[in-house]
């Protein structure tokens, strides 16, 4: 063989190998997220060593930039551009190519499904945070700024574009967790392409901070070592996310041991479980709370908005990241998973009894519960994003929806 035709065959199979790894990469992420991205994980799903992972990549982080890259982003990119067309901003689209479009995600492929995992880990990981920022951050922030000379118009679509993006992150990663992915949209998305199309003039924003979301949990287990342990958890899951998290820096931060920690729960997981389950009990009461004293005063559309501009504001990270994480770890582990669909169960239960949600129940529930979840996404893409003006969405998609 000549050393041309050697040459070939070499790059050709380098060529191979590189796409056998990138897929390999792309199914772990998917399949089992953080725990599946190292060198012996994928390269066992290649059905290689671990040394064409080594030769190309320093480390893990390296690697999983390198699939967000060349596979995810360019994938969700895709995605939000098609979406941001049939949304009805710019008078294009309907509400049926809306609802198409939507699905992509609501259903997501393997792909999209490692595009979130992707998004989450970058809250913790500087490399695929730099990769995921200068892509598809740098794309974002393009569709969701305002123009610098005051152009009114622009401020308002650069909210919807974001509002529309916040809501194809919240059903692609809240979806994967809860019945969602069961339930017929096609009321809400039609109500929402409506919205986009005749959007409300921007407001002046009451300056309420949502100050109950920088307090402590108020755990009350009766037991104060408990109490300090599921504290320090979630402080530690918001910095280091839950793979990194370590249980003896849990059980010193809280003054305590890990003797006291195991004596207590039987394993890490376990008590990120309970520390979530708590959590979430008191915080959807609490935000349900902000929000309807904010509704009485200056309506839904309004108290949507604010909502919106408080777990946005970049001094929240670390909130944000908690609440992530947990949805992170979820769609990992079945016990989190049955916990967190219980309690959104329980809770749509008591909302409908009572009667104090901004929607109703069923798929508005679950469109809400999407919003939510994605406009704690769009920092990471966009740091500036909680300036905007969303009651000009908020508003009227209220006045529309309660018309439907």
């Amino acid at each position: 063989m000549s050393d041309a035709v050697s040459a070939v065959a070499t790059s050709s199979r380098v060529s191979r190998n590189n796409q056998r790894l990138l897929d390999a990469a792309v199914t772990a992420a998917a399949d089992e997220g953080w725990t599946g991205l190292t060198f012996v994980g994928v390269a066992e799903r290649a059905g290689l060593s671990r040394r064409p992972l080594q030769d190309r990549y320093p480390d893990a982080s390296h690697m999983m930039a390198a699939v967000w890259r060349e596979r995810c982003e360019p994938a969700l990119s895709a995605v939000f551009e098609r979406t941001l067309a049939a949304s009805g901003i710019y008078q294009t689209g309907s509400d049926q190519e809306l609802t198409h479009e939507l699905d992509s995600v609501i259903h997501p492929d393997e792909t999209l499904r490692a595009a979130a995992e992707l998004l989450m880990i970058a809250q913790f990981d500087k490399l695929v945070r730099e990769a995921v920022v200068s892509t598809l951050g740098a794309k974002v922030a393009a569709w969701c700024a305002s123009s610098d000379a005051g152009d009114s118009d622009s401020g308002v679509r650069a909210a919807q574009n974001a509002y529309v993006i916040s809501l194809a992150l919240g059903l692609l990663i809240f979806g994967r967790r809860s019945a969602a992915s069961s339930l017929d949209f096609s009321e809400p998305f039609a109500v929402l392409h409506r919205a986009l199309r005749s959007p409300s003039s921007p407001v002046k924003l009451p300056l309420d901070d949502f100050s109950h979301l920088d307090r402590p949990v108020p755990f009350d287990t009766g037991d104060a070592t408990t109490d300090a342990l599921l504290q320090s958890t979630l402080d530690a899951v918001g910095s280091d996310g839950f793979d990194r998290m370590s249980v003896d820096r849990i059980a010193v931060a809280a003054g305590s041991s890990q003797g006291a920690l195991f004596a207590r729960y039987p394993s890490k997981l376990s008590l990120f479980i309970d520390a979530t389950r708590r959590q979430n009990a008191v915080a959807v009461r609490a935000n349900a709370a902000a929000m309807g004293g904010l509704e009485a005063l200056y309506g839904g559309g309004v108290a949507e908005a604010v909502a919106i501009r408080e777990f946005q504001r970049p001094f929240r990270a670390h909130l944000r990241a908690i609440t992530l994480e947990g949805i992170r770890v979820a769609w990992h582990d079945e016990d989190l998973r049955q916990a967190v669909i219980q309690e959104l169960a329980d809770y749509e239960l008591e909302v409908a009894a009572n009667g104090t949600a901004v929607y109703g129940s069923g798929s508005w529930f679950h469109f809400a519960f999407a919003i939510g979840a994605g406009v704690l996404i769009l920092p990471i893409l966009h740091r500036e994003c909680w300036q905007l003006p969303y009651d000009v969405v908020t508003a009227p998609i209220l006045a529309m929806s309660a018309d439907a």
